[in-house]
């Protein structure tokens, strides 16, 4: 399963997001990954999330397969529409 959204922060996916992503994606059992413009990153680790260098109006897809991969895409996106920078 897969999902695309539009990070929204204004500072992109910097530590704080990128902590929140990592302990929604570490929350689910099965393999959960970024992909930003071809590349795939491990969702669980925050330094490959921070290394995505997501920024404010990149596209980036969640993918998730398995139990709950749909409450993990959702969570994880919430993060990444959040323009909370704290």
């Amino acid at each position: 399963m897969q999902k695309t959204f539009t990070v929204e922060n204004p500072t992109g996916i910097h530590a704080r997001p990128a902590r929140k992503i990592v302990e929604a994606a570490k929350a689910f059992a099965g393999d959960v990954f970024l992909e930003k413009a071809g590349n795939r990153f491990s969702a669980k680790s925050l330094v490959k999330v921070l290394s995505a260098g997501a920024k404010q109006g990149d596209s980036v897809s969640v993918v998730a397969e398995g139990d709950g991969a749909e409450a993990a895409i959702d969570a994880i996106g919430a993060v990444l529409v959040s323009q909370e920078s704290h």
